[in-house]
């Protein structure tokens, strides 16, 4: 099998892409509902672990809402090849990822407050109260920053999985085509990864992410039910 070119020392696909299903394949919806899935699932164990790792990013709840928000909602569950991520401009999209999030809240909410008291942050403790979780939602969707700072990571995770879908039948390309497949997929996801979150630089994510997302790619399971983090509660970080 041909090597894919390579264009820069930011991670690229490796030859598994190359046996990347075309959009007209029968294979194309369960293995990209695979990728998606598991692009979406490390978004959300990794992201929101980072953001945090600096307990005073607690200290801004108009910031810190959103990204808990975030941590408690599911991967998208897709039933048609033209939706394979959550759309921020669909309605229905957008009321199913709100859906996920309301079971999953309260509990994320009060692993926070817990975290800050055994930190002996006991001031911001008390904005974390796991019976306000209803409330604390509630402002992520009032409160015009908080919606944003939520709608910039639904669309960057859109469009981290929308790359990889292009990258659909790439082994039946030229290899000039695949050259430049290859370079719009690291230029978009620099771009993306840059500006995840306000005043944040994920890009140190992105050979983890793309090796899940490969992971999923070759691995031949039933798409999103056995995918990880699909069906579970959101995982915890790792260390």
């Amino acid at each position: 099998m041909q090597e894919i070119p390579s264009v820069t020392e930011f991670p690229r696909p490796g030859i598994e892409w190359l046996a990347a299903p075309a959009e007209r394949s029968p294979q194309f919806f369960q293995t990209f509902a695979r990728v998606s899935a598991a692009v979406q699932s490390t978004l959300r164990e990794r992201i929101p672990a980072r953001y945090f790792a600096d307990t005073q990013n607690f200290a801004n709840v108009k910031t810190a809402y959103p990204m808990l928000v975030y941590k408690a909602s599911r991967p998208f569950r897709g039933k048609m090849r033209t939706e394979l991520c959550y759309d921020v401009l669909n309605p229905a999209t957008l009321a199913a990822f709100f859906r996920t999030v309301r079971p999953q809240f309260g509990g994320v909410v009060e692993a926070a407050k817990t975290r800050l008291i055994l930190e002996g942050a006991s001031d911001l403790a008390v904005l974390y109260e796991p019976g306000h979780a209803n409330a604390m939602l509630q402002s992520v969707q009032r409160w015009s920053k908080s919606r944003k700072c939520l709608y910039v990571l639904i669309r960057a995770e859109g469009v981290l999985v929308n790359t990889l879908i292009e990258l659909a039948g790439l082994g039946s390309l030229p290899a000039k085509q695949q050259a430049r497949r290859i370079a719009s997929f690291q230029k978009r996801w620099r771009f993306q990864l840059r500006r995840m979150y306000p005043g944040t630089d994920f890009t140190w994510l992105a050979a983890e992410l793309l090796d899940e997302a490969t992971q999923a790619l070759s691995t031949p399971e039933e798409p999103l039910a056995n995918a990880r983090g699909s069906d579970l509660a959101v995982a915890e970080p790792r260390p």
